[in-house]
């Protein structure tokens, strides 16, 4: 069995107070953490539907934590 890997780098208002929300919410294959401004999030999982699953999860958790700390649609307005 493969394991699958993969590293998210999010930029957000406040990365830190993010990281520290969603990070409640880490599984023993999960590590979320705070570093120069991004919210980074290590995941390590058996199959690449897992794996799927797992960032989905971590995607919708920090879009709504940004929503709710940095303003809804705060996301949109970085892009500019």
């Amino acid at each position: 069995m493969a394991r699958c890997r993969a590293r998210l780098s999010i930029a957000s208002c406040d990365a830190r107070l993010i990281s520290r929300s969603i990070s409640a919410d880490n599984l023993p294959n999960v590590r979320t953490r705070y570093e120069d401004g991004f919210v980074i999030t290590e995941v390590e999982v058996d199959s690449i539907g897992s794996l799927l699953a797992t960032l989905d999860d971590v995607l919708v958790n920090v879009k709504v934590a940004n929503d709710v700390l940095c303003g809804l649609n705060a996301d949109e307005d970085m892009r500019d």
